[in-house]
């Protein structure tokens, strides 16, 4: 079970991301073959691959700064033997003036577009004292051990110049952090360090304008009779009396037989408009021609309203239709019979309820 959840932790990598890797290894001996061998399975790391790891790593957290001092204190060294090799010092000059100035436009790069927080954790890596107090020394140093020596004396001033930049790069970076940090009330652009350190270290009068721009409401001490007896019913036990819940109010819905009376009185007066059109205070008409030329939709629907009218044995109007069939190509309604809607007189419209009253006897 634990190799399992090991395997499931390891990360993966592709073939070819070993590769590289393994390559990059091969090529330093920072790996290397266990014995002298042709299909050699086995390997061997390099013990000086550890130590290359936290030089790498130190390099990574301080951007080279502590390597930068200590070259000059090597330097320093280098001048008070009594045996001075002159084109290691050179060398050395060149070298930190390249660096230092290598961070002085690194450093004024990120002034131009860097946020204010990547530029104070750039300020802090940068952050060592010190530096200023080497370099001049350095100077001092090489322009007295070495008098008449118009080549180092010119590498020593390009240092203290490059030096100078640096100091000003490092010193814009500082202010635009405090300008814009300021005005954002941005309290994560220093550390809880460095608010400790200013707390204890920085005179009064500069901790005192910390609070100028900040805006807080005073506290609110007083308390009276009302808040306090409020204060003292919430933290008072309470006793939980059941009572009944109250009755659910149900809507009374209409009743759905009469509901569907109303919807067949609404449909029957719908359809008696429809005919009393049709006929326009005649006692016949033909809708042939009518169904002709509407679509079949509408055609469908007014044949059975008017079914439904004949069908009903109360109703007065009667339907006819004729047995030949007119064809039309052109027309919504491609074929159809002819068409007559009538009006039934007293005779014919009690026909139909003698009809059903015989019918109810022989049932009986």
């Amino acid at each position: 079970m634990w190799a399992l959840i090991v395997e499931r932790r390891r990360p993966q990598y592709g073939q070819e991301f070993f590769d590289s890797r393994w390559a990059i290894f091969e090529h330093y001996d920072a790996i290397q073959p266990y014995l002298a061998k042709k299909h050699q399975q086995r390997y061997a790391l390099h013990p000086a691959v550890g130590p290359a790891t936290l030089v790498h790593e130190r390099l990574r957290r301080h951007q080279g700064i502590d390597e930068l001092v200590g070259l000059l204190d090597e330097t320093r060294s280098l001048i008070g033997q009594p045996t001075r090799d002159r084109a290691s010092i050179e060398f050395n000059l060149q070298y930190c003036r390249q660096m230092l100035t290598v961070y002085a436009i690194h450093l004024e790069r990120l002034v131009a577009v860097a946020s204010i927080r990547d530029l104070a954790a750039e300020q802090r890596e940068h952050n060592h004292p010190g530096l200023s107090t080497r370099v001049k020394q350095l100077n001092e140093e090489v322009s007295g051990f070495f008098p008449g020596d118009h080549t180092l004396d010119h590498h020593a001033v390009a240092l203290v110049s490059a030096e100078q930049r640096y100091q000003q790069a490092l010193t814009a970076a500082g202010q635009r952090v405090i300008d814009q940090g300021g005005r954002s009330l941005d309290f994560e652009v220093l550390s809880a360090e460095e608010y400790l350190e200013a707390a204890r270290h920085a005179p009064l009068a500069l901790l005192s304008q910390f609070g100028d721009d900040l805006v807080v409401d005073p506290p609110a001490a007083w308390l009276d009779a009302g808040a306090l007896m409020e204060t003292v019913e919430d933290f008072a036990p309470r006793v939980r009396v059941r009572s009944r819940p109250p009755m659910p109010q149900v809507p009374q819905e209409p009743d759905p037989a009469q509901r569907m009376v109303e919807a067949r009185t609404r449909e029957r007066s719908r359809q008696e408009h429809l005919a009393e059109r049709v006929l326009l205070e005649g006692e016949e008409a033909d809708l042939t021609d009518e169904l002709r030329r509407s679509r079949w939709r509408t055609s469908a629907r007014l044949l059975a309203d008017l079914m439904g009218l004949d069908a009903d044995p109360y109703a007065p109007y009667q339907l006819r239709i004729a047995i030949e069939v007119i064809v039309d190509r052109i027309g919504w309604v491609t074929y159809l019979h002819p068409v007559y809607l009538s009006r039934r007189t007293g005779g014919q419209q009690a026909q139909p309820l003698r009809r059903r009253e015989r019918g109810r006897h022989d049932a009986l």
